[in-house]
């Protein structure tokens, strides 16, 4: 039976919507770490750890640098703020002071309604203007932070190679970890 378009779009519309409100599950992946046996490899550990907080020390080191160099283009980036937000500060006053004129004079009226008309559309027919929003120099530092300074230096990497190169095991699965399907 071929249903008629009319009546098949909605049934569509439906199923669509139903298979976009169920959110798929997330899964993550998880390592599980076993340490080596023998004396060897946990004297090969201990270095290990040397290794990785010196690259961790070296990592925070570029990290502070780098906030020290992108401070004077914050600095740049919150001044040109600063004059958009004084233009558009001025363009809203404009747009005020003809709101408030608009308000005043009763433009949103006809002259020949008088007492007891009620408009179809309640008042004001012109809504007033959006104040601009007034930048943020913090927002600036964040934004240029997350644009050029490295948090992730690799230093897991060097962990996980020094890990294994020192007789460790590392083994890996899967989990679901948000919308999980029932198991039964």
């Amino acid at each position: 039976m071929i249903l008629p378009l009319r009546t098949s779009l909605p049934v569509i519309a439906a199923a669509v919507l139903a298979a976009c409100a169920s959110p798929s599950p997330r899964y993550q992946t998880a390592y599980r770490y076993e340490l080596p046996t023998d004396s060897e490899g946990l004297v090969c550990l201990e270095k290990c750890g040397q290794k990785i907080e010196a690259c961790q020390q070296r990592c925070t080191a570029n990290y502070q640098s780098c906030l020290k160099l992108i401070e004077p283009q914050a600095d740049g980036r919150y001044g040109e703020a600063l004059k958009r937000y004084e233009a558009d500060l001025d363009r809203y006053r404009g747009e005020l002071e003809r709101y408030q004129l608009y308000l005043s004079m009763s433009w949103n009226r006809p002259p020949w309604y008088g007492y007891g008309y009620y408009p179809a559309w309640p008042d004001p027919h012109y809504f007033p203007p959006e104040p601009p929003g007034k930048p943020v120099r913090d927002e600036e530092v964040n934004r240029l932070r997350q644009e050029k300074c490295e948090v992730d230096c690799g230093c897991q990497t060097v962990s996980d190679a020094c890990f294994l190169a020192c007789g460790g095991r590392r083994t890996s699965g899967v989990r679901c970890v948000a919308n999980c399907p029932d198991v039964k």
